[in-house]
């Protein structure tokens, strides 16, 4: 593998590995302008319609569409030719063909409508609005819905109750009706649209909402009763007591525990996991996917998941032209200077080609990498107990890449995952040693998330008593640790947290 090394003077760095850099921090959004900044800058570089998926192959959501996924079964320790062991050779990403084989006769207009389209991602809003202009809906219902869509918070979430909305729309909107029948509105409209969970009260309802549609096997429905009887325990994680209330094993409440897992407790966001949070109003389009394989459950398939980047080729008009100058033997200055500019925007096209490609290449074997190196995390359907402490250098030494790649392929991508969908920056973290091993400060955040959440708030507990709390389960952080830890996490000192 080549390395790219962060350079110390962009300016004295070679164009191409300039060019390279930026296409490796790009989002697919920001690579779709540089390919059509660079075609309509360079007129030799064409879109190849025909194999569609040039910088990336379908989204990964069906078996056929996976082809080219590397698969992930060995320990994280193992490398081969600076590829994790057990990943599989053939390019990370499948290929889709074009349903339209007449790219060559279209204009430039028609060639930058790809990426036009490919850009002009819709909000969460305007697709519920969308999908309500579909339905057979009364001009009062369709007014309703459509105020309960834009009511909503970034979550995905009808966080204001019934009745409040009923009192706004009468107050502000000057129009009545009943809470009754903006219930019914809701229930029966809007929560019906998709991503399933949307316009749930909370994070109960959202699951709920998600499970109606899954409870075809055993442990779908056994994962809907759970939530719908006992949410309380199952959040605070009592799973003896689940068990002996549902009269279950370990072993089943583990199985229903994985239907919950792979849901989406805020719709609105589409990226994180079951106890995650985050602050973005509009969809994330991930870059990567990594998933249990379908054939053995100890196995993980990665690779990209953008699909809609079509191939980028140079033009056959422009080479069939150089030839037939060439051909000619004439030897005009304006012939003479066809072929100069030809032969140099040739030379540029395949350095721009060339780069899209080592894009890829670049990206395939970091996310295996990633897949590797946090293998039982994914196994485990996001158990931050299971992530690893994990720092660029760890990706950069087994797939031999510069650390400044590493972080150029993680700055503001995401990755489709069994349980949701996850930014890759939230695989890196530091940790801290115990007698078991390594252990991320992610996971020591969610142990201290769950004792201060357990506490008893008529007595909250100290900094020192929560240390010693944590060093009783195997999380050795010293009083300062756990206060830093705490004021991440948003909790207030103990005498602040403190309720009568």
């Amino acid at each position: 593998m080549e390395l790219i090394n962060e350079q110390r003077n962009v300016t004295t760095a070679a164009p191409q590995l300039v060019q390279i850099a930026k296409m490796i921090e790009a989002t697919d959004d920001e690579l779709a302008q540089l390919i059509t900044a660079e075609c309509e800058k360079n007129p030799v570089l064409e879109v190849d319609y025909a194999t569609g998926g040039g910088e990336g192959g379908s989204e990964a959501d069906s078996d056929a569409e996976k082809d080219g996924e590397g698969e992930v079964a060995a320990d994280a320790s193992d490398e081969s030719n600076g590829e994790p062991e057990g990943t599989d050779e053939r390019v990370g990403e499948a290929e889709r063909d074009s349903e339209d084989d007449n790219g060559s006769d279209r204009d430039d207009d028609d060639r930058r409508d790809v990426f036009a389209n490919l850009r002009s991602e819709k909000s969460l809003t305007d697709d519920l609005m969308e999908q309500l202009g579909l339905l057979e809906l009364t001009d009062e219902e369709l007014y309703l819905a459509r105020y309960l869509v834009n009511s909503l918070d970034n979550k995905g979430y009808l966080s204001s109750p019934i009745a409040d909305l009923v009192e706004d729309l009468e107050l502000n909107e000057m129009h009545e009706t009943t809470v009754e029948e903006l219930e019914r509105v809701l229930t029966d409209i809007v929560q019906q649209l998709e991503p399933a969970g949307i316009a749930a009260r909370d994070m109960r309802e959202c699951l709920l909402l998600q499970l109606q549609e899954k409870r075809g096997t055993p442990a779908s429905l056994l994962a809907y009763r759970i939530v719908d009887k006992a949410f309380d325990d199952y959040a605070n994680k009592h799973y003896d007591r689940l068990c002996r209330q549902f009269g279950i094993t370990n072993s089943e409440l583990a199985a229903a525990q994985r239907v919950i897992h792979r849901l989406m407790p805020h719709p609105g966001l589409q990226e994180s996991g079951i106890g995650q949070t985050a602050d973005r109003t509009e969809h994330v389009r991930p870059a990567f996917y990594i998933h249990r394989s379908d054939e053995e459950e100890d196995k993980l398939v990665a690779g990209l998941c953008h699909g809609n980047l079509p191939e980028v080729r140079i033009s056959g008009d422009y080479q069939q032209m150089l030839e037939r100058i060439q051909q000619s033997g004439s030897r005009r200055d304006d012939d003479q200077k066809a072929i100069r500019m030809i032969r140099d925007n040739m030379a540029s096209a395949e350095n721009f080609i060339s780069a899209l490609e080592r894009r890829r290449t670049t990206l395939h074997n970091v996310i295996v990498a990633l897949a590797a190196l946090q293998r039982n995390f994914f196994l485990s359907y996001g158990d931050r107990n299971e992530l690893r402490p994990m720092v660029l250098k760890d990706v950069a030494d087994l797939t031999h890449y510069d650390a400044s790649t590493i972080s150029r392929v993680s700055n503001s991508k995401y990755i489709e995952t069994d349980f949701g969908t996850i930014a890759v920056k939230e695989l890196f973290s530091t940790g801290i040693q115990s007698e078991q091993g390594a252990i991320s400060n992610e996971a020591v955040k969610d142990a201290l998330r769950e004792v201060i959440e357990q506490e008893d708030k008529h007595k909250p507990l100290s900094d020192d008593a929560l240390s010693e709390l944590l060093k009783a389960k195997g999380y050795p952080v010293a009083r300062r640790t756990v206060a830093k830890y705490r004021e991440q996490l948003g909790y207030p000192s103990a005498r602040e947290r403190k309720e009568i």
